[in-house]
């Protein structure tokens, strides 16, 4: 779950910490209304100004201190759905936060976790993902079958209509690229 540090800055601004962690994947009312929480039980009263002060279950994606809620939520959201790599990479590559889960379902294909080379993991990828029956297959036929799959494995990531993004501990990520 992703969180954020809302700090009172009226409190902070006077040497003292208040603040409290919020559920970021909740809707952005209810973030709205926690942060109104925060200000209401400020040591300061009248307070209405509040800043991100950490940020927690983000992965590799970094917040502002100023960060718009709507932004956070849509990132928050974006994943609490998606692999945080996948998040980060179209994050990165500047795809709009209200955009990120549309443009990350258009794209995503499927996730491989073996501890292979980009290559072997996409071609075990397109193996399961076109159904064959390796179990059934009699042996000559698996290293041909395998052969194609890595030759179609090597085009794809080659003419770079499908991107492989490493998450660590085997697991890769498959995106098509437009």
């Amino acid at each position: 779950m992703s969180q954020i540090y809302v700090a009172c800055l009226a409190a902070y601004n006077n040497g003292i910490l208040h603040g409290e962690w919020i559920d970021a994947t909740q809707g952005t009312d209810d973030i709205y209304e926690d942060i109104a929480r925060v200000l209401k039980g400020s040591p300061f009263p009248d307070a209405e100004e509040f800043a991100i002060h950490d940020y927690d279950d983000f992965g590799a994606i970094e917040l502002g201190e100023y960060e718009s809620i709507e932004n956070v939520h849509a990132i928050a959201a974006a994943l609490d759905e998606w692999p945080s790599a996948v998040v980060a990479h179209y994050h990165g590559e500047g795809v709009e936060p209200e955009d990120l889960d549309d443009h990350i379902r258009d794209r995503f294909i499927g996730t491989a976790e073996e501890e292979l080379d980009e290559v072997s993991a996409l071609a075990s990828f397109i193996l399961t993902e076109e159904e064959w029956y390796w179990d059934e297959l009699p042996d000559q036929f698996r290293t041909h079958i395998s052969a194609i799959a890595h030759s179609e494995a090597r085009d794809r990531l080659l003419s770079g209509s499908t991107i492989a993004l490493y998450a660590g501990r085997g697991t890769w990520h498959f995106l098509t690229n437009d």
